[in-house]
């Protein structure tokens, strides 16, 4: 198990300029990193600044007078939405001057030079492989035009750590393979020269595995995409995360839970609602619960009252289709009848019977009082042709006698229904009071009563779904029972034609046989699970946790869904370097870049380049990187040949080591652009030496 360790970035301290670092003319040394600048004096033994080259800035602000922008260490967090982080790379080539001018003001300021209008020291800067003329023009204008430096040597970051650590830089003949940020070069050193002419870059680098694996944690944990930041990311990364030597057969083992459980990684997010909840006084804690019932039992009123008028609205037009049958001619109500969405009129009845007992009950539940009785009508109707004997009527008076005997039956069914439903609802209320007085007396049994109730509705309807998906499926035992049950009613013989539904007892049968699974209770049913619900989230604190949780039925493990596994991710992340099409790149990986250009190069130069296959950039940190180059350089080189392969001592930093052991080397003075240079020379000019790029003057293009 283990912990983000969340760490915040330091605001850079601003450094007292010392007089001997002027006297003396001591070297600036910056790598310009695409991830991080390291800055320092050649007089300091590790860089006196490091931090991520990005800017920050406030969204909506116009003007740089409205807000500060803030540079590296200054940007306490890179998930605020509120800030733009832009950068002065595309890719690994600095096209945006005025960031880049914005960082020297940076780092120029925390190293303390005060010098007026200039700053009177070398620089050693390090630039991109094959840097193009005019991105170096771009530089030099910037560096002696607004900071007026006396003289600037470029060179390869990569040739820096080379230089660094091997021990004859001026010879070397060596494969670089540097892992950048944003891109990945394969640099083959040849007498101790860059060989621009084969050199290549795969744009895929840190930059895309943190993207990657921030991406794909996300997707794998939708509830935490806020928390899944890319500083945790990098965080796994740098700690969690390596390569494997042989990607395939590492990846078979972790489909065998034993492997899965003893290598995966389970990184244990902060507890959101715990530490919400701390913050809050006990008696902040209970206003807040008592204002969120109250909020509770006015919606459930409010829904209640327009459940009401809604019910109440419906069976006065029933009862109006249910008058005409009196009134009106059979025309007149068959179409009314249909208006309402009925077919017969003993449908009619067991709607209005249904709706005047759901209105009696709804009001009883709303007033928190005893079932009201039942309303008496404001006009008892009256039926005079049921007295009068048949055959003193017209034929237009018997069919009115029908329909008044019809009408008469239906009022007397629907009196029998309500005072039923009446009789039902005193008993309910009956044993609510007697519930209310248990709370009173005996509360952990009363609460595990409400409880029980809730679960046994919960079960039933469970079991409804479970079955309503059993039926759909043909071998289990509640679609063979349905089928059964039909073809029983189907071979059963009639006399009197399909009287199947005129008994009571048909309607079991019916539940038994419907896919549905007979729910036609359940408005019911979810009515009296939301008032048990209310009476647990009234009384009961751990029930609103439990349904905030999901945790419906069972314990529910908090920690556990604050938790990120980190399994198969560890090395299929790392793996983008050697595979880009898993990102959908279509681009060769490393191995078929070292493949490609040591197959350009002649037999003679492959043999020496091998000799020294030389691994530097951040993501040579990857626990077993040194162990995978080796295994795809044993399968690239011919049989029985030989190769060797080292890593610089520190991946990350080797380049400003680099950089500085040549800052207070020799070759420094006849390997720097001076300000004469730079006015006579101009076009990107530079001045080549063991650690640069390979100068090539921009051609002329003659005019037309």
């Amino acid at each position: 198990m283990f912990t983000f360790k969340d760490e915040k970035p330091q605001p850079d301290p601003i450094f007292e300029y010392d007089a001997a670092l002027h006297e003396n003319g001591v070297p600036l040394v910056i790598d310009n990193g695409t991830y991080q600048c390291r800055a320092g004096w050649a007089s300091s033994k590790a860089p006196n600044l490091l931090f991520k080259n990005v800017t920050a800035k406030q969204k909506g602000k116009k003007s740089q007078n409205e807000t500060e922008t803030l540079i590296g260490n200054d940007i306490t967090s890179m998930e605020v939405a509120k800030w733009i982080l832009r950068s002065q790379f595309d890719r690994n080539i600095v096209t945006l001057f005025d960031i880049q001018e914005q960082t020297f003001d940076y780092l120029l300021s925390h190293l303390g030079i005060s010098t007026e209008g200039c700053v009177d020291h070398p620089i050693v800067l390090t630039e991109a492989v094959c840097n193009p003329n005019y991105t170096r023009q771009l530089m030099n204008e910037l560096l002696f035009e607004c900071y007026h430096i006396p003289q600037v040597a470029y060179g390869v970051d990569s040739l820096f750590s080379l230089y660094y650590n091997h021990p004859s830089p001026e010879t070397a003949d060596a494969l670089i393979v540097d892992c950048g940020y944003q891109a990945t070069h394969v640099v083959p050193v040849i007498g101790g020269r860059i060989y621009p002419e084969q050199c290549r870059r795969i744009n895929i680098g840190g930059g895309y595995i943190d993207w990657f694996l921030q991406r794909i944690l996300q997707l794998k944990y939708p509830g935490h995409v806020n928390a899944i930041t890319i500083n945790r990311v990098e965080e796994m990364i740098r700690d969690h995360c390596y390569m494997a030597t042989d990607f395939l057969a590492e990846l078979s083992l972790w489909n065998d839970n034993n492997y899965f459980e003893a290598n995966v990684r389970k990184m244990q997010l902060p507890l959101g609602q715990q530490a919400a909840s701390s913050l809050l006084t006990a008696e902040q804690q209970k206003e807040r619960r008592k204002q969120q019932i109250a909020r509770l039992q006015e919606v459930n009123t409010k829904r209640r009252l327009d459940k009401l008028q809604s019910d109440e609205a419906e069976l006065q037009k029933l009862l109006e289709v249910q008058e005409l049958i009196v009134t009106g001619d059979d025309d007149a109500f068959t179409s009314a009848l249909a208006e309402v969405g009925l077919n017969r009129v003993e449908d009619l009845q067991e709607a209005v019977d249904r709706l005047s007992a759901d209105i009696q009950r709804a009001k009883a539940k709303i007033l928190g009082q005893e079932p009201a009785p039942i309303e008496q009508e404001n006009k008892e109707p009256s039926f005079p042709l049921l007295d009068i004997p048949d055959e003193m009527l017209t034929p237009d008076q018997l069919a009115i006698k029908k329909r008044q005997k019809i009408l008469k039956s239906a009022r007397e069914g629907r009196k029998k229904a309500l005072a039923l439903q009446r009789e039902k609802r005193q008993k309910e209320w009956e044993e609510e009071k007697k519930l209310e007085e248990r709370r009173r007396v005996d509360f952990n049994g009363w609460l595990a009563e409400v409880r029980a109730k809730r679960q046994k509705i919960l079960d039933a309807r469970n079991a409804r779904r479970q079955k309503k998906s059993d039926m759909t499926k043909r071998r289990t035992y509640a679609a063979q029972q349905r089928m059964r049950i039909i073809s029983q009613l189907a071979a059963q013989p009639s006399k009197k034609g399909d009287n199947f539904g005129q008994n009571d007892a048909d309607w079991d049968v019916y539940k038994e046989i419907n896919r549905e699974g007979g729910t036609s209770d359940s408005e019911a049913e979810e009515e009296k699970l939301e008032e048990l619900e209310t009476m647990l989230k009234e009384h009961d604190p751990e029930f609103q946790k439990d349904v905030d949780l999901g945790g419906l039925s069972g314990e529910f493990d908090v920690a556990e869904y604050y938790r990120l596994h980190l399994g198969v991710e560890r090395i299929r992340v790392p793996e983008l370097l050697f595979q880009p099409s898993m990102l959908g790149l279509e681009q060769a990986g490393l191995s078929e870049t070292m493949e490609f250009i040591l197959g350009r190069l002649p037999n003679n130069l492959q043999t020496k380049v091998v000799q020294h296959v030389f691994l530097t950039g951040g993501n040579a940190n990857f626990f077993n990187f040194k162990e995978r180059i080796d295994r795809e350089l044993l399968q690239i080189r011919p049989f029985q040949s030989t190769y060797n392969i080292f890593k610089a001592g520190n991946p990350s930093l080797d380049a400003w080591n680099g950089a500085r052991k040549f800052a207070l080397s020799p070759f420094l003075a006849s390997s720097s652009i001076t300000r004469k240079d730079y006015e006579e020379m101009g076009d990107g000019y530079l001045r080549e030496h063991v650690a640069s790029n390979r100068y090539f003057p921009t051609p002329i293009v003659p005019l037309t």
